[in-house]
C-alpha cells in the first residue's frame, strides 16, 4: 500500500504520494502501530504516516555519521518541499514548541499531534492544507535507538497553533 523508504521515495514522486494520501480513506484502526518511527508506513483513524527516507540506526555512531545523515535528510527535505511547493504553492511553517509545552505541562493533546510533536521536536514542519486534511513534511527521530526519518504525514485535523510568524522556509531557500 505504501512505499518502503529504503530505497527512498524520489522527491519528484512525493507530490503524487501526498495527493494519494490526501484521498486515501483513514482506516478504523491503526495498521501498524508504531512502525513509522522505524521508517515503515502506517495509517490510523486520524493519520497516514509515509516515511520517504531514513537513516540507519545511529545509536553508537560517531558524531560525523550523525551529522552526515542529518545533512543528507535535510537536503532531501528541501527537495521534497520544493516539489510540493511547485504542485501546491508555498507551505506554512509549523513549530512543535507550543504542543511540546502542553505535553510537558500534562495538558491534553490529540494523539496524532502528540506523536508528531515527540517525533519532530526541535524541527519544524512544512504544512499544506488539502481537501480538509493537513499534509506535512517532517524530519525527526524518536530517540537515538531509532533512525532519523523524513516523512509525509497526512492528518484528519490541523496540527495546532504552532504556525510561525515568518516567511515560509520555501521563500528563504532562494
Amino acid at each position: 500500500m505504501f512505499p518502503d523508504p529504503d530505497p527512498p521515495v524520489k522527491p519528484a514522486d512525493c507530490a503524487a504520494l501526498a495527493e494519494r494520501l490526501v484521498t486515501l480513506p483513514f482506516p478504523p484502526a491503526a495498521t501498524a502501530a508504531d512502525d513509522w518511527i522505524i521508517g515503515r508506513a502506517t495509517s490510523g483513524p486520524d493519520r497516514h504516516f509515509a516515511p520517504i527516507a531514513a537513516s540507519e540506526v545511529l545509536e553508537d555512531a560517531p558524531a560525523e555519521r550523525w551529522t552526515k545523515a542529518q545533512d543528507r535528510l535535510e537536503r532531501r527535505l528541501l527537495e521534497v518541499v520544493q516539489s510540493l511547493t511547485a504542485a501546491w504553492g508555498p507551505s506554512q511553517i509549523h513549530s512543535f514548541a507550543p504542543d511540546f509545552d502542553r505535553i510537558i505541562a500534562g495538558q491534553a493533546v490529540r494523539p496524532v499531534v502528540e506523536d508528531i510533536t515527540l517525533f519532530a521536536y526541535g524541527h519544524h514542519a512544512n504544512v499544506w492544507h488539502r481537501s480538509g486534511r493537513t499534509v506535512c513534511v517532517v524530519l525527526g527521530q524518536l530517540d537515538k535507538h531509532y533512525p532519523i526519518v523524513l516523512m509525509i504525514a497526512v492528518t484528519a485535523e490541523p496540527l495546532g497553533d504552532g504556525f510561525a510568524d515568518f516567511r515560509s522556509r520555501d521563500d528563504r531557500t532562494e
